[in-house]
């Protein structure tokens, strides 16, 4: 087995179904972990690491960039400048502190070029407020650099986001996007590889087909009632196909509840046994949001109860030597954990 087979096969156990079946993604975050896997190369990075791309990714990113700007360099003109790093799940830091953070799909950052990209596969992930916010922190996180956004998604026909000098939007559609696939990966015939791309290609065909619950049934075998056995409180997902709040589709005011609910129910056991509890999530603002609620709720609780001695925060696998207690933390290095300390650590 070759160096990229085997970094494919430690990933995902060798194919794509297992992925989907393993983390229990929506389709939008399962067709950007596969793409995000083929740019680099087998081994996807954790959410906010730089990482290169390969010398495939690069191919597409230089393919997207010409789709997206037009832009690619005649033969006798000097060839594309590779970027410096690729960030899957960009953290672009709030400016008003009680604002959140920006948690862009997809960053390539050269020194003078900080080029931000938002991927969508349901229309109703779509939120008036999030491109402009985006161009907004990228501004601030990058001041030197030209800004790039590029918005990939089904077919939806929103306003383009108002742009300053030295920024640029662009909105392509998946169907755009997967010929450019297709020529850079198409021709690659170790079975990973092939199996990655049949399995983007199946999303992006059925995107105005199926739904996304049907699709992930159909990609996994599963027979309809699967889809609603509700999860456990200890794997406490977003069972919705959005992004949820702050990232596309705010949740219910129930789901909140509920989620809030099961959040304290995993305090109040670590309150009784001082051992730390993690909730996964697939996407950051997910995490946060997760995070805010289960101190909100904590925080409110009477002085007296011993929960109010137990702190949610956020897990990052880059820093510690300590290992995750999800698989959404052993995948992106990011999860909720609840410790107990001597103190009360939520102030009213």
């Amino acid at each position: 087995m070759d160096v990229t087979r085997a970094i494919y096969a430690a990933a995902h156990v060798g194919n794509p179904q297992n992925l989907w079946r393993r983390l229990k993604f929506g389709r939008e975050e399962f067709l950007q972990r596969l793409i995000t896997t083929l740019m680099v190369g087998g081994d996807p990075p954790a959410w906010n690491v730089p990482r290169p791309p390969s010398v495939q990714g690069v191919a597409f990113l230089r393919l997207l960039d010409a789709l997206a700007h037009g832009e690619e360099p005649a033969a006798d003109e000097d060839p594309w400048p590779s970027p410096d790093v690729f960030v899957d799940e960009y953290l672009l830091p709030k400016i008003d502190p009680s604002s959140p953070n920006g948690w862009p799909d997809w960053a390539v950052l050269w020194p003078d070029r900080a080029w931000v990209i938002e991927l969508k596969t349901e229309p109703g992930s779509h939120r008036a407020d999030q491109l402009p916010y985006y161009l907004l922190l990228a501004a601030a996180a990058h001041p030197n650099c030209r800004v790039d956004l590029t918005y990939v998604t089904g077919p939806l026909n929103k306003p383009a986001p108002s742009v300053d000098a030295g920024q640029r939007y662009s909105h392509l559609q998946w169907k755009e996007v997967l010929p450019l696939i297709e020529e850079v990966w198409g021709s690659d015939q170790r079975h990973e590889v092939v199996a990655y791309v049949d399995a983007v290609r199946t999303v992006i065909e059925n995107l105005t087909l199926l739904r996304p619950s049907e699709q992930r049934a159909a990609v996994l075998g599963l027979h309809p009632g699967d889809l609603t056995t509700p999860l456990p409180v200890q794997d406490l997902r977003t069972a919705t196909e959005s992004k949820g709040l702050g990232a596309g589709g705010d949740r219910s005011a129930a789901s909140r509840t509920a989620s809030a609910d099961s959040l304290v129910e995993l305090a109040r056991a670590t309150a009784a046994d001082g051992r730390q509890r993690g909730v996964g999530a697939v996407s950051p603002t997910d995490l946060e949001w997760l995070r805010d609620a289960a101190r909100a709720v904590i925080g409110a609780l009477p002085a007296h109860d011993a929960t109010r001695l137990v702190l949610p925060w956020l897990w990052k696998g880059d820093r510690t030597t300590g290992r995750a207690l999800t698989p959404e933390g052993e995948e992106f290095g990011y999860e909720l954990r609840f410790s107990r300390y001597k103190t009360v650590q939520i102030q009213r």
